[in-house]
């Protein structure tokens, strides 16, 4: 891996340039995006500034990647933990004055992003703890129970923000090949602070169904959780797309 001496050159040079402060921001956010991905990716890995990635096999030999980077901001969507509350609100009122009062849910900061099966999870831990059940809690801090006339729960800042197939071919799409001959990956870097959540749910297809584009390697790569979901690539397009500008952020 490149040394962090060599990073904080390239961030210094960047930082001391008279470009505008927003072209500074977005290439040493490029940097440092390819940098921690490199390192979580292949520790042995070199990256240059130009945004290449140096592998070595394992006969010693050095194969070279061009590498681009781009941020991935989602549309706008209902809170994953707003549908769950909703969902177990109409389950318990059901249950008629047993456990009617208000339940603050306080939620504990998850160490990776969710699933279908994880969600489920999460909705069984809510309903347990209204119940006042004994099990042990990976999701739920706490819940507060106080007096009213009807079963509501509430969660202020919990944000489960949904990342969709959809979501995943539209930043794809956005990106172009170089025309080079050189192999070429995309990295596509979510980002909880930039999205205002505290976490994604990965929607399955994602995972198992395959995207059109020309890249050899395509990441879906969260920088808070480090988590790297290499995905599946329909190869078909590449004869299609080679050639084409890259207008990626990239790394200048």
């Amino acid at each position: 891996m490149k040394s962090v001496q060599a990073i904080e050159r390239w961030i210094t040079a960047i930082e001391s340039s008279k470009q505008e402060a927003c072209a500074k921001e977005q290439q040493i956010k490029a940097i440092v995006d390819l940098w921690k991905f490199a390192d979580l990716y292949d520790q042995g890995t070199t990256i240059t500034q130009k945004g290449e990635l140096q592998l070595e096999d394992s006969d010693g030999r050095i194969d070279k990647i061009s590498v681009a980077t781009s941020d991935l901001f989602l549309t706008p969507k209902e809170n994953a933990i707003s549908k769950i509350l909703s969902e177990i609100e109409t389950e318990f009122s059901e249950l008629g004055d047993r456990y009617r009062a208000l339940y603050n849910v306080e939620f504990r900061n998850p160490e990776a992003n969710f699933d279908a099966a994880e969600i489920l999870k999460l909705k069984s831990e809510i309903i347990s703890g209204i119940k006042g059940e004994v099990i042990l809690y990976k999701y739920v801090e706490r819940i507060r129970k106080l007096p009213s006339s009807e079963f509501r729960i509430v969660n202020r800042d919990f944000r489960i923000l949904e990342c969709s197939y959809e979501d995943i071919q539209s930043a794809i799409d956005q990106n172009y090949l170089l025309q080079s001959d050189q192999r070429q990956w995309l990295v596509i870097v979510l980002s909880a602070v930039d999205n205002n959540c505290r976490s994604f749910l990965i929607d399955e297809t994602i995972k198992t169904a395959a995207f059109s584009s020309g890249f050899e390697k395509i990441f879906l790569f969260d920088f808070y959780t480090s988590e790297i979901i290499e995905l599946n690539i329909n190869a078909k397009a590449w004869t299609a797309i080679k050639g084409v500008p890259l207008v990626a952020s990239g790394v200048a």
